[in-house]
C-alpha cells in the first residue's frame, strides 16, 4: 500500500466502524428535548470523514477531498453543541436554561453561515483564471467563515463553563438522571481543548495559506498531530460516553426544548 493512501485508508475503516454505533446512540437517547440531534451531527461528521477519505484514496491531490474536510468542521461543532444541550436538560431545571432553545438556534445559524462562507471560498481559492481582486475577495469570505467558527467554539466553552456553574445551584442537583447528564458534560468539557486545536488550525492555515497544513497535501506528521487525533478523541469520546448513559431518559423538567 502507498504511503499516500495509508492515512485516508486507515481513516475510512475508523469512521466506517464507528458510524453505525451512532445511529444505536441516537436511537437510545431519544428524540425528546431533541436529545438525538447531537448525536445525529456526530454521525453526518463521520459520514464526510468517509466520503473525503474515499476520495482522497481515489486522488491523493483531490481538490474535492480538501473541501469536504474543510467543511468537516462544522457538524462536529455542531454535535457538541447538541449533546451540551442534551447534558444541560438533565443537569439543569428549566429556571436555569431559560435561553437554552435561542442559542442553539443562534449557534447552527452561526455555524451555518460559517461554513457556507468557508466552503464557498475554498472551492473558488482553487480556479486558476481568478483575478486578484476576485482571489483577495474569496480570501475575506473565508477567513470571515473561520472567525464565525472561531466564535462558535469560543460560546461553547462559555456555556459548558457556566453549565458546570449552574450545576453547583442546589435544586439542579435534585434533578432524576442528572449522573448521566454529567457524563456527557465532562465529555463535552474534555472535548473542547481539543476542538480549539482543530479551529486554530484551520485559522492559521485559511489566513496564512501555509501549505504544510493543508488538510490533503500538507505535511503528515501536522495533519496527524493537529487534525486526525484530536477529531478521532473527540469522536470516539462522546461514542463511548453515549453508549455509557444509553440508558438514559430525559425527565420531565417542566420545559420544552
Amino acid at each position: 500500500m502507498a504511503s499516500s493512501t495509508a492515512l485516508p485508508v486507515a481513516l475510512l475503516v475508523i469512521y466506517l466502524t464507528i458510524s453505525p454505533s451512532l445511529i444505536y446512540i441516537a436511537k437510545k437517547h431519544g428524540w425528546k428535548h431533541g436529545a438525538f440531534i447531537g448525536w445525529f451531527f456526530l454521525f453526518i461528521f463521520c459520514t464526510l470523514r468517509i466520503v473525503a477519505s474515499a476520495i482522497e484514496i481515489h486522488d491523493a491531490h483531490s481538490t474535492g477531498a480538501a473541501l469536504v474536510a474543510s467543511i468537516g468542521l462544522s457538524p462536529l461543532l455542531a454535535a457538541v453543541c447538541g449533546i451540551l444541550h442534551e447534558s444541560r436538560v438533565y443537569i439543569l431545571p428549566k429556571s436555569l436554561r431559560p435561553f437554552d432553545t435561542q442559542y442553539f438556534i443562534f449557534f447552527h445559524i452561526l455555524i451555518t453561515t460559517a461554513i457556507a462562507l468557508v466552503a464557498s471560498g475554498a472551492a473558488k481559492l482553487n480556479n486558476p483564471t481568478l483575478s486578484p481582486d476576485q482571489i483577495k475577495r474569496t480570501h475575506t469570505l473565508v477567513k470571515g467563515g473561520m472567525i464565525l467558527l472561531l466564535l462558535g467554539w469560543l460560546s461553547l466553552a462559555l456555556v459548558t463553563l457556566a453549565t458546570y456553574g449552574n450545576s453547583l445551584v442546589r435544586g439542579s442537583r435534585k434533578l432524576a438522571g442528572s449522573e448521566p447528564g454529567k457524563t456527557l458534560l465532562l465529555a463535552v468539557t474534555i472535548s473542547i481543548p481539543f476542538l480549539g486545536i482543530r479551529v486554530l488550525e484551520r485559522l492559521v492555515y485559511f489566513f496564512t495559506q501555509n501549505q504544510d497544513l493543508n488538510p490533503v497535501t500538507g505535511s503528515l506528521g501536522l495533519r496527524v498531530g493537529l487534525e486526525v487525533i484530536e477529531e478521532i478523541i473527540v469522536t470516539l469520546l462522546f461514542v463511548f460516553t453515549g453508549i455509557m448513559t444509553r440508558n438514559m431518559k430525559v425527565v420531565a423538567t417542566t420545559g420544552t426544548f
